[in-house]
């Protein structure tokens, strides 16, 4: 089985747009949380025809995939494949698809608008941009998409399906959405937007190719924990965490930062928190929540990723977790560089 390592990286989300060294000075920074995407993050990664062509949500995907793909030393091209998770896909213009129809009935539909209210329309417009052809996965789940996507990747790159994918997530911020959740009774969080992509290679195809190596996701995992939908779970066993620390050749006792889903809704965070407990007993490492910076979306499971992989201060492999209401469950073990490029 094919190791797997991160060659490359790119974020365009409220606090901060580029690649691994951009990152890493958010990482080393502190602010105020910015959970909104500002329009001039997109200047130079998106031309004029597809800011026109492109809704807002793929403009913000293509451009992370274009970032990702400059950090890894990689040009755009026919071995690439595409791994993107959502949670609720192009809203606006799935929004403004439906007041069409509500305000002029059948006539009021528009058909340049009808392609970008399916959840794959991003990887579409990404896999396009960037010459994305081998194998394209959309996959929409709350919370943990992102992370679910960097997990599948990584187990087709490790099963030899392809040499390389762009995995990640994107969603973005609409105030009609946040109003349509309060009053569903959703449960409150910080809500943020952005997208996030890292590129992931076998490791022999990136020595061959002379890519500078950011890190190596050692064990990825992805189950369900027993849960109501929508709910939140009372079982805190968690085979996920298990599997890819097996994985990965390590224990509980070896794991040196988690990065955590956590985002404001209390239930859901206290139940990541007995899984946690549960699973690395009778340690306890440190714990970072990047959505408290940026808002919950999907692009953070490669943010989390990368800034796991650039966190040279641990003592061991970070782990990148993340739960759902409902029991996805997700978890990544990413050894950072200096452990990547050596034998475990």
């Amino acid at each position: 089985m094919a190791r797997v390592v991160v060659t490359g990286v790119g974020v365009v989300t409220g606090p901060v747009t580029g690649g691994r060294e951009h990152v890493r000075a958010f990482l080393a920074s502190s602010g105020a949380p910015v959970v909104s995407v500002r329009s001039s993050a997109l200047d130079g990664l998106v031309d004029e025809t597809e800011a026109r062509r492109l809704s807002r949500i793929c403009q913000l995907s293509v451009a992370a995939a274009r970032i990702a793909l400059a950090d890894a030393g990689l040009g755009p091209g026919a071995g690439l494949g595409l791994v993107i998770g959502a949670e609720f896909g192009d809203v606006r213009s799935t929004i403004a698809f439906v007041d069409g129809y509500l305000r002029r009935g059948p006539g009021g539909l528009s058909a340049l608008l009808f392609p970008n209210t399916v959840m794959n329309t991003m990887a579409a417009a990404t896999a396009i941009a960037v010459t994305a052809r081998e194998l394209s996965l959309t996959l929409n789940a709350p919370t943990v998409a992102g992370e679910l996507a960097i997990a599948r990747a990584t187990a087709a790159v490790r099963a030899g399906r392809t040499d390389a994918v762009l995995a990640g997530g994107v969603d973005e911020f609409d105030s009609i959405l946040a109003e349509l959740l309060a009053d569903g009774g959703a449960p409150s969080e910080t809500r943020g937007e952005g997208a996030g992509f890292v590129l992931l290679e076998s490791l022999d195809v990136a020595e061959a190719r002379g890519a500078r190596v950011l890190g190596e996701i050692a064990g990825a995992s992805w189950r369900a924990i027993r849960a109501r939908p929508y709910g939140v779970g009372r079982d805190a066993a968690s085979r996920a965490i298990a599997a890819a620390l097996d994985e990965a050749g390590a224990t509980s006792g070896d794991v040196g930062r988690v990065w955590v889903s956590a985002s404001g809704d209390g239930p859901r965070d206290r139940w990541e928190q007995a899984i946690l407990t549960e699973a690395l007993r009778p340690a306890r490492p440190p714990q970072t929540a990047l959505a408290s910076r940026t808002g919950r979306h999907a692009g953070l499971g490669a943010l989390a990723v990368a800034a796991a992989a650039l966190d040279d201060a641990s003592g061991g492999p970070a782990l990148v977790h993340a739960v759902a209401r409902g029991g996805t469950h997700v978890a990544l073990v990413v050894r950072n560089r200096g452990r990547a490029t050596h034998d475990v």
